[in-house]
């Protein structure tokens, strides 16, 4: 029913999108992509990887090439399998590297604990940015980083109460304040360069500043963390993108253009590391 249902939220928005954008438009629109603006944006949305590889490989403890495969395949199939299955992927792989279920699970918790809190952040720093000033946006950012700096001293507020006991153990043992830090800091710089790459692709598409572009970019990956999404996002990605466009008076057809083109580049660019992965991965199990 799951699978179904993604698929109709797809083909609805594939419905509304041609009644809002001709088909010539569109494919104008993708025409206007240098391909040196292509090559830069996937420059740069692979250096986001490889900042969240380094994430993965703090907290797992395993090589850095291992780390990028492993966070290369699982975006790759949650790009592409409806409802968060592709999050399945995760475990499987990390077993055949060899990393024991219950500290792959607790490990893929806590980043992507990370994760959210990343681009959570990233949205009140966008927008006090795009509104007010940029001082006031790092004065957010500031506050951010003491909230993190605390955040594994509260292990303690955790009950000792079946599962809840095994992850306060977990953290107690693992996790510390510059661990924390760390975490932060480089979740957040995966965050801004996988930004910063749709904004170089999409240069000649909008009129957008980067802070500006940077809060319609988290409103679409935060629609990455729904229960229920479009048949490989489509539908649910551009319209939570255009979303925060809509907040500072963006027009729908011109957003809708911008997000659906932002998508397409995302699920190349993860297809291209992705189908890499796999080959690595297997090659490595078989080794």
């Amino acid at each position: 029913m799951r699978y179904l249902l993604s698929l109709a939220i797809a083909l609805i928005f594939f419905l509304f999108l041609l009644s809002q954008l001709p088909v010539r438009e569109v494919i104008q629109s993708f025409k206007k992509v240098g391909f040196s603006s292509f090559l830069l944006a996937f420059l740069l949305y692979s250096l986001s990887q490889l900042t969240r590889s380094l994430r993965w490989k703090l907290i797992l403890g395993i090589s850095l090439k291992d780390a990028f495969f492993l966070n290369a395949v699982n975006v790759f199939f949650n790009n592409i399998l409806p409802a968060r299955t592709g999050e399945l992927s995760w475990f499987y792989y990390a077993n055949k590297l060899g990393i024991k279920l219950k500290y792959s699970l607790w490990s893929f918790l806590l980043g992507r604990a990370y994760d959210l809190l990343a681009l959570i952040s990233l949205l009140p720093f966008s927008y006090l940015t795009v509104r007010f000033s940029l001082i006031q946006g790092v004065f957010f950012l500031i506050f951010t980083y003491l909230a993190v700096f605390i955040i594994p001293l509260s292990s303690f507020l955790i009950p000792d109460y079946g599962k809840l006991k095994e992850l306060k153990a977990f953290l107690r043992r693992e996790f510390s304040s510059e661990l924390s830090l760390k975490l932060f800091t480089l979740s957040l710089t995966t965050v801004l360069l996988k930004a910063l790459s749709l904004y170089t692709l999409l240069l000649g598409l909008h009129s957008l500043d980067f802070f500006s572009f940077s809060f319609a970019f988290v409103g679409g990956e935060l629609s990455t963390i729904l229960p229920l999404h479009g048949f490989m996002g489509y539908g649910t990605y551009e319209l939570s993108f255009f979303a925060p466009l809509k907040l500072l008076g963006y027009e729908l057809k011109e957003g809708l253009k911008v997000g659906f083109i932002a998508h397409n580049f995302l699920l190349f660019s993860s297809a291209v590391w992705g189908a890499l992965a796999l080959i690595y991965l297997h090659t490595a199990s078989r080794s």
